[in-house]
């Protein structure tokens, strides 16, 4: 047999190698974690992080944020007619902070999901809705177990939310089209990621152990009664 056959034997050998692997699972399938199938209004919140104007008209506008700002607000919308919790969390640097400083039109809250005065509001300064906040404390005293989070940006605090929330005891719904997150630079000189591939990697991170992930649609559609989340 000569060498371009081989050659050619080889790559077939990986493309059927890949045929025949057995389908991916989440570490969640393993453990058998089934997906929510009702949601309790009264034992759930939906977290609202850091949807403000910097990731619009500011300094890290973000392609993708009207579209998750848009998921967002049907969220709310359903959140509030099914007398589901709501909590707004927002970043609120010091003045003079290059990002996100107070009174600064980059810590403004984006109009669409503004919270009502009767909303729990908790102000953060790094990372994760729970980074350094009372948020589990305000969660804890109105009998929350399973958080809805939706935010930006995807890969830091929507995904720091998440891991927390989940180490902390809750159950953690993830709206897959909620969120958004930017392109980033390579670490130790690779190549820089995009945005959307850095969205869909930080969701697969979270959705094989933190999270159920599931799109907007899908979670507006759960049947909402005062029975828990199954």
């Amino acid at each position: 047999m000569n060498a371009h056959a081989l050659r050619l034997l080889s790559v077939l050998s990986l493309f059927t190698g890949a045929a025949n692997a057995p389908p991916a699972t989440t570490l969640r399938e393993r453990y058998g974690l089934k997906p929510p199938t009702a949601i309790d209004p009264h034992r759930t919140a939906l977290v609202l992080v850091d949807f403000q104007e910097e990731f619009f008209s500011g300094g890290l506008p973000l392609e993708d944020a009207p579209a998750a700002v848009a998921n967002a607000q049907r969220l709310l919308s359903w959140a509030r007619a099914s007398g589901l919790h709501v909590v707004h969390v927002h970043n609120v640097a010091a003045k003079g902070s290059p990002l996100f400083a107070e009174g600064s039109p980059g810590a403004a809250v984006r109009p669409e999901v503004a919270p009502l005065p009767s909303e729990e509001v908790v102000i953060k300064k790094i990372a994760g809705g729970f980074s350094r906040t009372d948020l589990h404390e305000r969660l804890k005293a109105l009998g929350v177990e399973t958080i809805i989070v939706s935010g930006l940006m995807t890969h830091l605090a929507v995904d720091t939310t998440v891991r927390d929330g989940l180490v902390l005891g809750y159950r953690v719904l993830l709206p897959s089209d909620a969120s958004a997150t930017r392109d980033l630079p390579g670490a130790a000189g690779g190549a820089p990621i995009s945005a959307r591939a850095l969205h869909a990697a930080s969701l697969a991170a979270l959705a094989d152990r933190f999270a159920d992930v599931l799109p907007t649609r899908a979670i507006v559609a759960l049947p909402v009664q005062a029975s828990g989340v199954q």
